[in-house]
């Protein structure tokens, strides 16, 4: 499908902070992410978000509803995102339950992401069959959209008859897919309101693209194509290098689980028994798959730097009615108020550059 020339009339572009995921040196602190949420509205951003895994070591965030719900209590306007849930792992009437809950809390800032994961352990900790994942998320949209009027309805899929959810969200509740793999692209555009690109490089960007556009009118305002970009703004006070060490020590957790799998970076080694910080001062990564942190990270460099990579992505993604942005630059870090500069920085520095690009581009 091609867009009509004419998309300036429609078009949105948002930006969000993210990915909040409560890790942190001697343990997760989750209150960190109350004050964080309120800088990233304050800042003018338009979402926070995040996202879930189960187990780790360091304290990563298992419960982003929970979470989210918190936050809805200390923000007013700044939309409250999951990037992403891990769907097949949750009981499909307490997922709607809890997410028509949150969006009543927040009076209909939620937008709810979904994905499928990949960590064996997650899906044997919880009882389910790993192989099951895809077709459990394709039925779990229809019936969180059946779920969600407050009628009865059925889902023989998931096991459910006459089920009843009250209550119910306050409008249409936005679901978004992300995943990298053909099918999930496709299933995000056939079943959801969204596809969330957990890496931002621009080939693969390019490529979520092509296969949505085959499914989805990119003219649809309807359909938010949404983007994780990891950033590290170097501001020549050392705060770039703590991020990429920050950065690194995550990087390194996901690579424990991803070990011997083919993910978006290539063929993951075990890094275990290495440093991702190494004895390098900017913590690039030793042991991390494809040389270091720094091929993680899609914008970095001076406020000019990074501004210009993120206004290339937003040109790339120019015939898309609908552009949602998440600058993943919330890397664990033990000191809250380094985070807190971070996101008043890239709001002071980046984030006005970016509104007035989308400006003119709507001008035009």
């Amino acid at each position: 499908m091609t867009a009509p020339a004419n998309l300036t009339t429609l078009r949105v572009r948002r930006f969000g902070v993210g990915l909040y995921t409560g890790q942190k040196d001697g343990g997760a602190d989750y209150a960190d992410a109350a004050p964080l949420a309120v800088a990233a509205e304050e800042a003018g951003f338009d979402s926070f978000w995040v996202t879930e895994h189960h187990g780790l070591p360091d304290g990563y965030l298992p419960s982003p509803l929970v979470l989210a719900a918190a936050l809805s209590s200390v923000t007013s306007r700044i939309a409250l995102g999951t990037g992403v849930l891990l769907a097949p792992l949750h009981h499909p009437v307490r997922l709607a339950e809890d997410a028509a809950v949150v969006d009543r809390l927040s009076s209909g800032r939620l937008l709810l992401g979904l994905g499928i994961g990949y960590a064996e352990h997650e899906y044997r900790n919880f009882g389910v069959d790993p192989a099951t994942r895809g077709a459990r998320l394709d039925a779990l949209v229809t019936a969180l959209r059946d779920a969600w009027t407050g009628e009865p309805f059925d889902s023989p899929a998931l096991g459910l008859s006459g089920v009843r959810v009250t209550p119910t969200p306050t409008g249409h509740l936005p679901v978004w897919i992300g995943g990298y793999a053909p099918n999930a692209v496709r299933r995000a555009g056939l079943l959801a309101d969204g596809h969330l690109v957990g890496k931002g490089e621009r080939h693969i960007v390019t490529a979520a693209s092509e296969q949505l556009a085959q499914v989805r009118d990119p003219a649809d305002p309807g359909f938010t194509r949404a983007v994780n970009v990891a950033c590290v703004l170097d501001t020549g006070d050392g705060a770039g290098d703590a991020a990429r060490r920050a950065f690194a020590r995550q990087q390194r957790v996901y690579e424990r689980m991803q070990a011997g799998r083919e993910v978006y970076a290539g063929l993951v080694p075990d890094p275990a028994g290495t440093d991702p910080a190494g004895t390098d001062p900017a913590g690039t990564g030793d042991g991390l798959a494809a040389g270091g942190i720094d091929r993680y990270i899609q914008a970095s460099g001076d406020p000019d730097q990074v501004t210009a990579t993120l206004l290339g992505l937003l040109d790339d993604l120019a015939g898309w009615a609908n552009v949602h942005l998440v600058l993943r630059f919330l890397f664990p870090d033990p000191d809250l108020d380094a985070q807190l500069r971070r996101v008043r920085t890239f709001g002071e520095q980046v984030l006005p550059a970016l509104r007035a690009h989308d400006t003119r581009e709507a001008l035009a």
